[in-house]
């Protein structure tokens, strides 16, 4: 029977109901923290896979080099490698993208891939979460049981910026489906809401629906402490 080890540092994957009947296999265990992703505890566990659904930390060569370690990116490599793939993806207007199983190499989303799916970008960020992990996990089943050998990417490279927390300002001069897009793709716990802001309150919005030419969501409003 196969060791297989799960590094994952968001909760989102861990969430799915066929993940949690996966990782309650004896053959399994899973990293949720980058100190638990060391040599010594890999030792131990002996994993003949390492599987990466969502890992927010740079791999160490040694690891790389020594375990046959499986990432996931959401993204038609190899274009859209790097940050925040699903926000970036919406934000022009992709309604559709591909889940990419690849071998971890030193350079990020630039290895050679194992399998790709296609899954659809409407709803909000938990919804697309969802169908996500269902994706992922189905690929993992399938790398354990079948040998698959991975395909160098073709195509041209281009990359994604990661977003950060100023990038969750809503800018009144847009238009009503890009304020809808901007609240659903960061609807989710893990990632800051949406907000506009007026003079010092601030308003995060979430749960949203658009029809026509009208969004409806919850807002919080609130005022910003001073630092």
């Amino acid at each position: 029977m196969k060791n297989i080890l799960i590094a994952c540092s968001k909760n989102w994957f861990f969430e799915n109901t066929e993940v949690k009947k996966f990782i309650k296999k004896k053959n399994v265990k899973i990293i949720n923290s980058k100190k638990k992703l060391n040599i010594e505890y890999l030792k131990y566990v002996n994993p003949s896979i390492i599987f990466f659904p969502h890992w927010s930390y740079k791999v160490s060569k040694r690891i790389i080099q020594k375990y046959n370690c499986i990432c996931f990116h959401t993204g038609p490599l190899p274009q859209g490698r790097g940050g925040s793939p699903i926000q970036n993806l919406i934000m022009i207007n992709k309604k559709k993208s591909t889940v990419c199983a690849l071998k971890m190499t030193e350079n990020i989303d630039a290895g050679p891939i194992f399998l790709k799916r296609e899954i659809n970008l409407e709803g909000n960020l938990e919804e697309i979460f969802k169908r996500i992990s269902n994706t992922i996990i189905n690929m993992m089943k399938k790398l354990i049981d079948k040998k698959i050998i991975p395909k160098k990417q073709k195509g041209k490279v281009s990359y994604f910026k990661r977003l950060n927390k100023k990038n969750s300002k809503i800018n009144s001069e847009v238009s009503i489906k890009k304020i809808y897009d901007k609240i659903r793709m960061l609807d989710s716990p893990e990632y800051p809401k949406a907000y506009f802001k007026i003079k010092n309150l601030k308003i995060e919005l979430n749960s949203s629906m658009i029809k026509k030419n009208y969004i409806f969501c919850n807002a919080k409003i609130f005022k910003e402490r001073k630092n």
